[in-house]
């Protein structure tokens, strides 16, 4: 569900960036292949009211805590024993994970102007994510000589994003980024960016339905909540990339 609501809201604009863009863009200059490794340490925190993930983040913590108060009750534990489980909030279904980001794309127009579009595979200890980044504003600034060219850009990426280990959830992450980079000898790129606004999540309607329904009484341990929901919004995240130009 939040992949499919994220997609339809930015698909139509991703599509209209491009098409008005890649054409003048290429027209004015050359196409350079590049690629991009970066690392995206992702921080994602929800609340009631977070846009899409809200919604469901409230029914998974009062699944969870009432499968929690049911376990307590029939194995006899008392509130404060350390053998008890205890309730959770909105705080521990957040989405805190380290991306290593590939990103191979194309950089159209000429020395100063420039539009990039950019190919996303990112993978952590638990999560795939792929989609598209676009950065309609480039702005480059040679300096003297010509070994070190100082640039800036600005756009956003659009992510699918999936769990490694469970299956049966969908989601989505879209980021508002910014970044300052060189590159140097006009082949290599450095780059530091800045998550200006992150919204992203995964959800589990299969495990939402399992922590309804647990049982206390059986052998099963308690299912873990954030299989379920996990995400929120970030902002200012900050990562670092290094590249090549080709």
């Amino acid at each position: 569900m939040i992949g499919n609501l994220l997609s339809s809201r930015w698909h139509a604009l991703a599509t209209g960036i491009v098409l008005s863009l890649i054409a003048p863009a290429a027209a004015r200059g050359d196409v350079r292949a590049t690629f991009r490794l970066g690392v995206e340490p992702l921080g994602l925190d929800p609340s009631d009211t977070t846009p899409v993930v809200g919604s469901h983040v409230g029914d998974a913590v009062a699944a969870y805590n009432a499968a929690s108060a049911a376990y307590n009750q029939v194995h006899g534990y008392a509130p404060g024993s350390p053998m008890a489980s205890r309730a959770i909030d909105a705080s521990a279904l957040g989405l805190h994970t380290t991306l290593v980001t590939f990103a191979p794309g194309l950089e159209l127009g000429g020395d100063h102007l420039r539009f990039r579009l950019e190919g996303l595979a990112s993978v952590s200890d638990r999560l795939h994510a792929f989609g598209i980044g676009v950065y309609p504003l480039d702005i480059a600034v040679p300096l003297a000589g010509g070994a070190v060219t100082p640039y800036v850009v600005a756009g956003g990426t659009l992510r699918w994003l999936d769990r490694s280990d469970v299956d049966g959830e969908t989601g989505g992450l879209v980021t508002l980024r910014a970044a300052v980079g060189a590159r140097i000898s006009r082949r290599i790129d450095v780059e530091l960016g800045v998550g200006l606004y992150l919204l992203g999540g995964v959800y589990n309607p299969d495990q939402l339905q399992l922590m309804s329904n647990y049982d206390p009484r059986g052998s099963a341990p308690l299912p873990t909540p954030d299989r379920a929901v996990a995400g929120g919004e970030q902002s200012g995240m900050i990562d670092i990339s290094v590249g090549f130009v080709l």
